[in-house]
């Protein structure tokens, strides 16, 4: 689901596929798209891009768009930094000059009251039953699933078990997979092309996005606790070991050592902001842990949260629903059995 859009005829990227617009603009594209009437598409039920090149230019996506959008005077692309980004409520166009507009009321208002454990089981279940269905009700491509410990991977694999969606299992190399130069060039920037092979033809569930949209992204939490007068460090620390705990030590404990003071309208961007994986040539992604109603899930009671970002009991509670055979695969640590190739 990659793209370059010019005002100017220029060597294509990484092999594209160009395209002239009727407004004389060209458009280079991966693999994947199809052409239809007035458009180009590519993407799945949860995760799309429509690109309409007549009678100008004008790019559609589903509502929680997957992918950046960089542009300047001349050029918009979703895979090279240029000077300005458009952000997820952003809407481009393009006739003879590119032009940004705002979807009005974007971002939803969160409830301030609670949501008890048993909510916030209901909210995750309805979110990745919707997502995974909806999918499997559309999709004709061969789907594949990592053979991994990670909660995440667990979570959305359970539900595929539930909803008795047909996959094959691959074990994650010890090397890391090759990738075309684009994929190459996305790794550098983005960490979810870090994990994943190509697979022509296919669909690869992932478990992206967990963290953040779940309630285990420590930072995130930090600052929905901050607000509440509640201290994580002093959580995790009163707690000791859990699945989180390394995690937490390597990576956020210094960082959630003072207390901030985002707002949850800010915590809302910033997640509906976090692109970390989109379709690459024909290998697609269904990435189900990410809906618009799981941002309710910032009004969890406390000890919902608290739970959730230290032992994940908010996710294994759907791998029990679904799956309960699936718990004993789930890693006694995040990230534990990690390829060293994930990090580099």
């Amino acid at each position: 689901m990659n793209f370059l859009c010019s005002s100017k005829e220029i060597d294509s990227p990484f092999n594209l596929i160009k395209h002239k617009s009727h407004n004389n603009w060209y458009i280079y594209l991966d693999h994947g798209w199809t052409k239809n009437e007035n458009y180009f598409f590519k993407g799945i039920s949860s995760s799309w891009c429509k690109i309409y090149f007549e009678p100008t230019i004008r790019i559609e996506t589903n509502k929680l768009r997957d992918f950046p959008m960089f542009y300047n005077d001349d050029c918009v692309t979703n895979f090279n930094k240029l000077g300005k980004q458009v952000p997820v409520d952003g809407i481009v166009e393009i006739d003879s000059s590119i032009k940004i507009s705002y979807e009005r009321n974007f971002y939803p208002k969160i409830t301030n009251e609670r949501q008890t454990f048993k909510e916030c089981h209901d909210l995750l279940y309805d979110a990745v039953i919707e997502n995974v269905g909806t999918f499997a009700s559309n999709n004709k491509k061969p789907l594949y699933v990592p053979e991994h410990g990670g909660i995440d991977t667990l979570t959305v694999r359970s539900v595929l078990d539930f909803l008795d969606v047909d996959y094959e299992t691959f074990d994650i190399l010890k090397q890391r997979p090759a990738l075309c130069k684009l994929g190459d060039t996305l790794r550098r920037d983005h960490w979810g092309f870090k994990q994943i092979p190509q697979v022509k033809d296919s669909v690869i569930a992932t478990g992206f996005y967990g963290d953040e949209w779940i309630l285990r992204n420590p930072y995130y939490v930090h600052a929905i606790l901050s607000l509440r007068g509640v201290n994580i460090v002093e959580e995790f620390d009163n707690l000791g070991d859990c699945y989180m705990q390394r995690w937490w030590l390597d990576h956020y404990r210094h960082k959630c050592s003072a207390k901030i003071n985002t707002t949850i309208e800010t915590l809302i961007s910033q997640i509906c902001n976090d692109f970390q994986i989109w379709h690459l040539d024909d290998t697609f992604f269904l990435s189900p842990l990410k809906h618009i109603s799981l941002l309710t899930l910032l009004s969890a009671d406390t000890d919902t949260i608290i739970g959730q970002v230290t032992n994940a009991t908010l996710s294994k509670s759907i791998i029990e629903k679904c799956n309960p055979n699936l718990l004993e695969k789930i890693d006694l640590v995040k990230n534990i059995t990690d390829p060293e190739y994930f990090e580099n």
